[in-house]
């Protein structure tokens, strides 16, 4: 049986629907512990990982009818109904078209036992963890997680992660940044690590946050702190949207200087954009860009201010006087 055959009652097929079934959120904990159990015994584990790899090579088949149809029948599927057998090669196209719609690289099940992952420069990706906690990584991210008894242990790197923390009293979820710490049970986050500065966001419950081990605030929805070394901000009202707007692939540069405005959109890139006009760096600009989208940045610059644009032999570009 090759890669692609997961037609009939085998392995293969179940593992088509267990793929299926995890893209439909939202994933209670019984579900992943199912799942768990069903991936241990012989020869499902194998299957999942071929499984996973269809997915990888389908992206040639979004554009098919058929494939929208599989979709709906795959996510509208009762997870224990006599039908769950033989699944056919469509269902399975249908659970990587689901991911293809969320915009993300990829969709993984983090192992209890711990585990590092990171992203490129311009990447982002899509984590379920084994409790059921989401995270999706941003641009050139790094983090590493391990679950110990009575603890969730997330370590942010580098970079920047929007967390979404399934509810689990007994067991605090917490994410070191340097010498900072997020606490949560239950909840919505964002989390962006740049140096030494740290912001939080958070767009839903409560956190709180200590650094070097001593308390320095809880956050309520809608609420904001950077911690800078031994800084730490005033908690800030803010509006969530524009904080959380990297996750669906927008960067929202309200109010923002000309300099830091390239920074942000540099983080997605590897060709930079570049200032050859230092007088323009405090220029405030407004508006929306896609991430990686370092052409359409440069027009609407050059659009409101009065500078020109040159892409250079590197692919970088050049905003000059």
């Amino acid at each position: 049986m090759n890669d692609n055959d997961v037609s009939g009652d085998g392995a293969r097929a179940q593992a088509a629907h267990w793929y299926a079934r995890l893209q439909t959120l939202p994933v209670s904990a019984r579900t992943l512990e199912e799942f768990f159990a069903w991936r241990r015994l012989e020869g499902n584990r194998d299957a999942y990982i071929a499984v996973d790899r269809f997915y990888n090579q389908s992206g040639s088949l979004a554009d098919r009818p058929a494939i929208l149809a599989a979709t709906e029948q795959a996510m509208n599927r009762p997870a224990h109904s006599s039908s769950n057998r033989g699944f056919s090669i469509g269902t399975l196209a249908a659970a990587a078209l689901a991911l293809v719609v969320v915009g993300v690289t990829l969709v993984t099940e983090w192992p209890a036992g711990g585990d590092r992952y990171a992203t490129r420069i311009g990447e982002q990706r899509k984590l379920m963890l084994a409790d059921g906690s989401r995270v999706m990584l941003d641009t050139d991210t790094a983090m590493t997680v391990k679950f110990v008894d009575g603890a969730r242990r997330v370590s942010l790197e580098h970079g920047q992660a929007y967390f979404t923390v399934a509810h689990d009293a007994a067991r605090p979820f917490t994410v070191d940044v340097g010498g900072a710490r997020v606490l949560a049970t239950g909840t919505q986050f964002d989390v962006h690590r740049n140096g030494d500065s740290v912001d939080v966001t958070l767009v839903e419950g409560s956190v709180r946050v200590s650094a070097d081990d001593r308390p320095v605030a809880r956050l309520r929805a809608g609420q904001a702190l950077t911690l800078n070394g031994g800084r730490v901000s005033p908690i800030k009202v803010v509006d969530t949207t524009p904080a959380t707007a990297w996750t669906r692939g927008r960067i929202v540069l309200d109010g923002m200087t000309l300099q830091d405005a390239i920074a942000a959109v540099n983080r997605y890139v590897d060709t930079p954009v570049r200032l050859d006009a230092a007088g323009f760096a405090n220029a405030r600009i407004s508006g929306t860009v896609d991430t990686g989208d370092a052409r359409s940045f440069a027009a609407a610059v050059t659009a409101v201010l009065p500078l020109t644009s040159q892409t250079d032999s590197d692919g970088s570009i050049s905003l000059r006087q």
